[in-house]
């Protein structure tokens, strides 16, 4: 067993989007999305789900990158974050900046998909998201942090080797610790089994996947 999750505030969530720790910790992150295989996963998985004309949302979009990759072949994305609109952000696709606990148009997404969210709310949280998902969604496709010791081990050796930048360090050490394991986040989410099937994957490097859908 790897104890239970923890839910604690990350500094980057506290940082201007153009402070030098920022911009430090997101370099960190993409090295570290790189290793993981984050992308091609994702589009692995959210290619042949995808349906033509239907509306994706990714949560948690943060600077786009991942939007970005994925909208040549998901036309009709949007995203949602806190934070502004990136810059480079695709012209045709819509974003929210908002609070998905208070967004009121999660019912027109049936494709949810998002990197490194869902470990940022606490259970509670985590019930009313998937109370709304599993009503109106058709897909939820998740990449989030393994919590086990041997990956927070891993990841404190992984810092110095990659010259990570101290707020990544906090972070990822609070990420590990509030991540999930085993059927934990579709549970967590109260997704009902009789509707949802959902395949849950734990990487070795670190990564744990999820992927749902609702059944006919």
């Amino acid at each position: 067993m790897n104890g239970p999750r923890r839910v604690r505030p990350e500094i980057r969530d506290t940082l201007p989007g153009d402070s030098p720790d920022a911009r430090a910790s997101r370099r960190d992150l993409r090295l570290i999305n790189w290793t993981l295989g984050t992308r091609s996963w994702f589009e692995t998985k959210l290619r042949p789900r995808y349906r033509a004309r239907e509306h994706a949302l990714e949560v948690g979009a943060g600077t786009g990158e991942l939007g970005r990759a994925l909208h040549s072949f998901i036309p009709d994305l949007a995203g949602l974050d806190l934070c502004n609109r990136p810059g480079d952000w695709p012209e045709t696709a819509r974003w929210f900046q908002t609070d998905i606990l208070g967004f009121p148009d999660l019912a027109r997404f049936p494709l949810v998909f998002g990197s490194l969210f869902s470990h940022h709310f606490d259970t509670a949280q985590l019930e009313q998201i998937g109370t709304k998902l599993g009503r109106h969604a058709r897909v939820i496709v998740a990449n989030e942090p393994l919590r086990a010791r041997r990956i927070a081990r891993g990841f404190s050796l992984l810092c110095p080797l990659i010259r990570a930048h101290p707020v990544t360090r906090h972070d990822g050490r609070i990420s590990i610790a509030a991540g999930f394991e085993r059927d934990e986040l579709p549970f967590l989410l109260r997704l009902d089994p009789s509707s949802w099937k959902w395949q849950v994957r734990e990487t070795w490097l670190g990564a744990y996947r999820m992927v749902a859908e609702k059944q006919p």
